[in-house]
């Protein structure tokens, strides 16, 4: 009877494979399953089910707001140094007693606010090695109060004090590197305080056969010195001349250049290459060094410096009338500093220098003579610093309003600062600065956590329309991203009448405009899924940033009649809503388990807070969370604190609101779909719950990671990701996410749910849903999303190597993806990565409107769309001589490192584009969409918890050594079928944890079946036995099943002569054809633990479930690095 029952089956299999057609329809009903199985129609419902109230958003008010919190901070700072400034002046460096030395090591603890070990109790100090002598004084603990005090300014990070005498105070103390090397005077925060006019400097070196060795290699690094101290407005140009003179060649022939990473990496290449040669000649020196002032056209407006490097010996026409003709034609608007290198200068050399820095054959009526200075035999060791202080001599501005730099990467924490300063005085005379580095994050927090719905972006600009901060610059908390050459504003403003918006902001003004305008929004990660572009009617409003030393202004930009929809009543607190994250700062329930490599708590779903949950982001972030705080989150939730700690009242509101999928997961969805990895909702509003309960990283924030970009980016439909390795444990994975959406207009996102699932176990899904991509002889089943990145290909299920990215169809599918360019299914996107200054390429899928899908009979394959979902069901004919790639990259390789070729069949690649280094500008500022930035890396730390999780029991039962079948094994998530050793020789395939064998290979020598209740107790007589009835009844069923096959090849080779005929669209008969109701109603091999569930992947509770998915990238979706 049970030989009869698997034969049957096979029947039944076998018919069904012969009758089925690939149809997009029958993977989108599973995938909604799936989402239905995670809660997406229960949570959608419960929004559904609420009442909203529609408020209007008052533009102008909200910019104000901002902006007046923005430049509060900016007082805060000014005020901080004020006091400090105060302090150092009064105190008169009056201690004696060198303090901690910033180079050796002291007592220093981890510090969550500096990202380092510090001091708090103490600054240090450091001095470079040419700075001696005894009579060096230090500021007191006067000054160290100070220091502590504007520690409640939390917005400050490093406070420090530059001396003129090279002197360097720093508070914090901590561990500083290259001491002997490092001199704040010649850093642009330092020059940039000693004047409050823009500089024109060029540099002019010898480099004669004379001036070899030491002194030339000295002589250059005095010249870079210079160059690195420049600061945002200043301009820069460099002369090396021998018997003749050069420039760097190009644009930097006849013009000065601002100094930025890619001109200083052209000039120090330019210096670098230079050899001691030839003779000295002045005058032509000079002629080539004022050619570069002369290209200045605002010279009447900016200090102009000439600083000339020799040791003597000059040949040529007379230095002295060049100067004469020269200058004068510039008004003598150029001070001339000499440097004699050597004690080889003969007093005529000596004297020339002098004659040079007093310009002595000038005349006062073209213009007052700025007389410079000389400095005469110099050795190696001082020319850098008498060159790198060449501004000191000058009249230093004692402003009362501090100076701020461009936002630049901090050396601790890689984060993006600004650094801010005010001129320190001793005597009536200045003797250096004082400063402190703010964070931008921290400064501008409310444009970083901005609620989407609200307003569509803001962003910051100065009055020289450099951009601080907008959604198309990196994320400054972005400890990976690079510093933004590139940063005018037109850049990211590119709709045609934003110029008066612009101009009125440098102004200072404050105004508001409606406009047409592109918006650019993130569909994932940049390199791969590129970025969408829609066209808004929007409103403009901005207004200055009021602050001393402040020339920002801040706009706001809000899609018109774009109203937001509240709820109406606040939800009344439930018992036990809320479990916060953090196992070690508030008590969790048991059942305590072990969820892959993760501890967790079988009871409950933990909740995590970002950012976006507070009033005052910059109130949360960069905050050391304490169980006293999660006590006031926990007692003012439930009602037991009347004191709010913070949190916004729409963020309560999605903790009550999501509360009810606990117990959605904790019963019916554990019990029908016991293959789910994880479920997580993330709410708009900084709100994520996750089942199990875990731990999440501390900054972990999920509006920063690609799964969630993805799934808003594809509001409405089930959005898969491509596999990727869980970093918890659990394998090899896909995510299926999809949105919640507001339930009084539908239109607006509330939050994101969604889950993790083995690949293993789609894999089956498919098979099971698509019998024909079980014939893998002679096809293969693929899906693509609609980037182009395969979803499932067989190359995932064969590989024992790491999957460390996302791989793209032009990899390994070289036949089909020409065909889809051809077909113009699959094309290229553009767009302009100001960041790396290139034309970065990404790929879209997308069929005509109404389409099925399509059959390419000469490649060989079809293509449907899955409907309501992003991706694409390809069923292949398998050829020989199959492995064919338009790419030929490795795998995994960076598309911003890979150039693209004359193919239209290529990777995803970049080209260059054309860019004036001089102007720092595009050659062509047309027809170029700009590209999103990359999505930011925190600064994450994970807390160990091996020893939290050693000798706890799997969060839920796996009985996997009793699934004796490959499809019954990855029915559950801590199960997988092990195929191979860890030593990669093929097994016999048996069912274990997923720790055994994570992706199919086994980690541990140990690979081998377990026993399985019953079985454990087996004699070997009995064991033997049912191997023997085991082997009777699999004989019968295999004679069977042959002549079966036999009878089946005459059917198939007389449909496929019909296929050959062009009326057929499919390699598959159509199922409306066939009468199914004589085939055997054996069920389906249920994907759950129990034999009688109906023939479908899930099983789900009595309602209209539909979902949505969501994707994640080569970690886990709840994973920040």
């Amino acid at each position: 009877m049970r030989v009869l029952f698997v034969c049957l089956f096979v029947v039944n299999h076998v018919v069904v494979q012969s009758a089925q057609e690939i149809k997009g329809d029958n993977l989108a009903r599973e995938l909604d399953k799936v989402a239905d199985s995670v809660g997406w129609s229960f949570l959608q419902n419960e929004y559904n089910n609420l009442r909203y109230r529609e408020t209007n958003i008052d533009g102008q008010n909200r910019v104000r707001e901002i902006a007046g919190k923005i430049g509060g901070r900016m007082i805060e700072v000014d005020n901080a140094l004020k006091r400090l400034k105060e302090a150092v002046e009064e105190d008169q460096l009056s201690s004696i007693e060198a303090p901690q030395d910033c180079c050796v090591d002291g007592h220093y603890q981890e510090n969550i606010r500096f990202r380092t070990q510090v001091s708090e109790a103490n600054f240090c100090y450091s001095k470079p090695s040419y700075v001696i002598g005894n009579n060096i004084r230090y500021p007191s603990t006067k000054v160290l109060e100070a220091m502590k005090k504007n520690l409640n300014v939390k917005h400050l990070q490093f406070q420090y004090i530059g001396l003129k005498s090279g002197l360097y105070i720093n508070y914090p103390a901590t561990k500083l590197t290259d001491c002997d090397t490092y001199d704040p005077r010649f850093r642009p925060y330092y020059v940039s305080t000693t004047t409050s006019t823009p500089r024109d400097v060029v540099v002019v070196v010898e480099t004669s056969a004379s001036i070899r060795g030491e002194y030339l290699f000295e002589a250059k690094h005095a010249a870079l010195t210079v160059m690195e101290s420049m600061g945002v407005n200043d301009r820069f140009g460099l002369v090396v001349f021998n018997d003749i003179a050069k420039t760097l060649v190009g644009c930097y022939e006849n013009q000065l250049v601002p100094v930025t990473s890619a001109t200083k990496k052209s000039m120090r290449e330019f210096l670098t290459s230079q050899i001691g040669e030839g003779g000295a000649n002045y005058a032509a020196a000079l002629r080539k060094a004022f050619m570069l002032f002369k290209s200045s056209t605002e010279g009447f407006t900016r200090d102009q410096i000439l600083l000339f490097v020799t040791d003597g010996g000059h040949s040529g026409g007379n230095p002295l009338e060049v100067i004469r003709d020269e200058n004068q034609a510039l008004q003598n608007r150029v001070l001339i500093n000499t440097y004699g290198l050597g004690t080889r200068l003969s007093t005529d050399d000596v004297n020339l220098l002098k004659n040079m820095a007093d310009q002595t054959l000038n005349s006062d009526s073209y213009g007052y003579i700025k007389r410079g200075k000389i400095f005469s035999n110099l050795t190696s060791s001082s020319l850098r610093e008498k060159m790198g202080t060449f501004y000191d001599d000058f009249s230093v501005p004692l402003s009362d309003s501090p100076t701020y730099t461009q936002p630049y990467k901090d050396f601790f924490i890689n984060e993006s600062i600004i650094t801010c300063c005010l001129p320190v005085t001793l005597n009536a005379a200045f003797t250096g600065v004082v400063c402190a580095d703010v964070l931008v994050s921290e400064l501008v927090a409310e444009i970083l956590y901005l609620k989407q719905d609200e307003i569509s972006y803001a962003f910051i600009m100065d009055g020289e329309e450099r951009t601080l901060v907008h959604p198309l610059l990196p994320d400054p908390r972005d400890v990976t991203g690079k510093k933004q050459d590139i940063n005018n504003i037109y850049n990211f403003e590119t709709s045609g009448d934003v110029f008066e918006v612009i101009n009125s902001m440098k102004k200072g003004l404050d105004g508001s405009r409606t406009l047409q305008k592109s918006i650019i929004e993130t569909r994932g990660q940049t390199y791969f899924d590129g970025d969408s572009q829609r066209i808004i009617t929007a409103n403009f409003y901005w207004t200055p940033i009021v602050a001393p030393g402040s020339n920002l202004s801040l706009c706001i930009v809000m899609e018109q009649n774009s109203d937001l929809g509240k709820i109406d009543a606040l939800l009344q607190p439930l018992d036990d809503d809320f479990l916060y994250h953090r196992w070690d700062l508030n008590q969790w329930p048991a059942p305590f388990c072990k969820h892959f490599s993760r501890y967790a708590t079988q009871a409950k779903s933990t909740v995590k807070l970002t950012p976006d949950a507070f009033k005052e982001a910059s109130s949360y972030t960069g905050i050391t969370e304490t169980e006293v705080r999660v006590r006031q989150y926990k007692e003012y939730l439930s009602g037991d604190l009347f004191t709010n700690p913070g949190l916004k009242a729409s963020a309560i509101q999605s903790i009550r609101l999501t509360y009810p999928m606990e117990r959605f997961w904790t019963t019916t969805s554990r019990e029908e779909a016991p293959y789910l990895v994880w479920r997580y909702v993330a709410t708009q509003d900084g709100v994520m719950r996750v089942y199990p309960g875990v731990r999440l990283t501390d900054d972990y924030d999920y509006k920063l990671r690609p799964w969630y970009h993805r799934t808003v980016s594809q509001k409405s439909v089930n959005v898969i990701s491509a596999p990727y390795e869980d970093s918890w444990g659990s394998g090899r994975v896909i995510s299926l996410t999809k949105t919640i959406l507001q339930g009084w207009n539908g239109k607006k996102i509330e939050s994101v749910i969604g889950t993790d699932f083995s690949l293993y176990y789609f894999k089956q899904m498919i098979e099971d849903i698509y019998p024909i991509c079980t014939n893998k002889t002679k096809y293969n089943c693929i899906l693509i999303d609609n980037s182009g990145f395969l979803v499932m290909h067989p190359f995932f299920i064969e590989t024992t190597s790491p999957l460390e990215g996302q791989i793209h169809i032009t990899y390994l599918e070289g036949r089909i993806s020409r065909s889809l360019i051809s077909k113009e299914i699959m094309y290229t996107q553009p767009c302009r990565d100001t960041e790396n200054k290139k034309e970065q390429i990404t790929y879209r899928v997308k069929l005509p409107q109404s389409s099925n899908g399509i059959v390419d009979s000469l490649e060989g394959y079809e293509l449907r769309p899955v409907v309501g979902s992003n991706v694409f069901v390809i069923l292949k004919q398998r050829r020989l001589n199959d492995e064919d790639r338009c790419c030929t990259s490795e795998y995994f390789t960076s598309p911003s490192s890979i150039k693209c070729g004359s193919e239209r069949c290529t990777c995803l690649c970049y080209e260059d584009l054309p860019i004036d280094e001089c102007k720092n500008e595009y050659t062509n500022m047309d027809g170029f969409v700009p590209c999103s930035p990359q999505l930011p890396t925190l600064r994450s730390v994970s807390t160990p918890e091996e020893d939290k999780t050693r000798n706890l029991p799997t969060c839920f039962p796996t009985d996997c050594s009793c699934r004796k079948t490959e499809r019954e094994c990855f029915r559950t998530s801590g199960c997988s079928w092990c195929t191979s050793s860890n030593e990669g020789y093929l097994v016999t395939g048996f069912c274990d944890l997923k720790e055994i064998c994570p992706s199919q290979q086994c980690i541990k020598d140990d690979c081998s079946p377990k026993c399985c209740g019953p079985e454990c107790k087996q004699s070997p007589q009995s064991k033997g036995n049912v191997g023997l009835y085991v082997g009777v009844a699999v004989g019968v069923c295999v004679l069977i099943a042959i002549v079966i096959t036999v009878a089946v090849f005459f059917v198939r080779k007389r449909n496929s002569d019909e296929l050959d005929n062009p009326k057929h669209n499919t390699y598959l008969e159509p199922t409306s054809g066939i009468d199914m109701t004589h085939i055997s109603t054996i069920e389906n091999d249920s994907y759950h633990t129990t034999p009688t569930e109906q023939d479908s992947y899930h099983t789900i509770p009595d309602s209209h479930f539909d979902y949505m998915n969501g994707n994640s990238n080569v970690r886990t979706n709840m994973e920040t690095s």
